[in-house]
């Protein structure tokens, strides 16, 4: 089928960019590593334009796929455009783009262009940028998937896993008082990251999983931390103050939605095992039919044909 060159992170355990990788290879091409971080920290930026234009060259890719790639001048993208297919993936809300706006410019500069969240294509769209559409991340169901082994450590009415904040503090705070077995795993509540088999182990040892967004203002945007959760065949309780997100997981059917911290005790209260498990189940198959890595990739490729 070809090759094609991913501008990420590929040397780190957990990153969504080897899952990526491993569904293009999967679809038959060959993927070629650019560590695009490791690269600018020992070489400098200069350096890795003139790699990128080296491996253009060599390898004559069918795509180009830079992740997000903040901290990498414009004009290495715009230089590759010249020559191949080039993709700006973009996983991050507008929040967080907004403090790397070189970001922006890659997608400008790129053949097309992707975000996870639609207010960020929206966003995207409004300052320029074409060809920009609206993709999630998928999740890996090989990895991400329900486990029957059950681990006493893992064991909790409701487990959350992400870097920790002061809001999630509150609401951890706030499940412990009410009586809840609470375990929360992260950057900042555990000693190290939580990935692949852990993470499922986690998830298939909890009654509920908690999913908090860092930014939970933003309408029709969600971590790829839900479809983790739900891969697992867990029953998931979703921060929604947007109202939005009815729009791929159906309240009280896929997934719980909760507003507030008195709404949240309220829907857990009120749950049954039965309900519990039969919405679980109901939030996998959603997932696993429609949001995979595979079908993400899919979508790539049939845009960028």
């Amino acid at each position: 089928m070809g090759n094609i060159v991913i501008v990420g992170v590929l040397n780190k355990a957990g990153s969504t960019n080897l899952y990526m990788a491993k569904s293009f290879m999967k679809k038959g091409f060959n993927v070629i590593p650019v560590n695009y971080r490791d690269i600018i920290q020992t070489f400098g930026s200069q350096y890795l334009g003139n790699l990128m234009l080296h491996v253009v060259k060599k390898y004559s890719p069918k795509l180009i796929l830079f992740s997000k790639c903040n901290g990498v001048d414009p004009s290495v993208v715009k230089e590759c455009t010249n020559l191949t297919t080039t993709w700006l993936w973009n996983m991050d809300a507008k929040n967080t783009i907004e403090h790397s706006m070189e970001v922006v410019e890659h997608a400008k500069n790129s053949t097309f262009s992707s975000c996870t969240s639609p207010t960020t294509v929206e966003w995207f769209e409004s300052l320029g940028v074409k060809n920009c559409y609206h993709i999630f991340e998928g999740v890996d169901t090989s990895i991400f998937k329900p486990s029957t082994h059950r681990v006493d450590r893992y064991k909790a009415d409701i487990s959350f896993i992400g870097t920790r904040t002061s809001e999630r503090d509150k609401y951890g705070a706030l499940l412990k008082e009410n009586g809840y077995d609470v375990k929360f795993y992260g950057n900042g509540y555990s000693n190290k990251e939580v990935i692949n088999e852990e993470f499922a182990q986690i998830c298939s040892n909890s009654k509920f999983m908690l999913s908090l967004n860092v930014h939970n203002n933003i309408p029709y945007y969600f971590s790829d931390r839900i479809f983790r959760y739900l891969a697992c065949k867990s029953c998931v309780v979703h921060l929604d103050n947007t109202g939005t997100l009815n729009k791929w997981f159906e309240n009280n059917k896929d997934i719980v939605y909760f507003s507030n911290e008195n709404d949240l005790l309220s829907k857990l209260k009120s749950i049954t095992k039965d309900e519990r498990v039969k919405i679980a189940e109901s939030g996998y198959r959603k997932v696993v039919e429609n949001y995979t890595w595979d079908k993400t990739i899919e979508r790539i490729l049939e845009i960028a044909k």
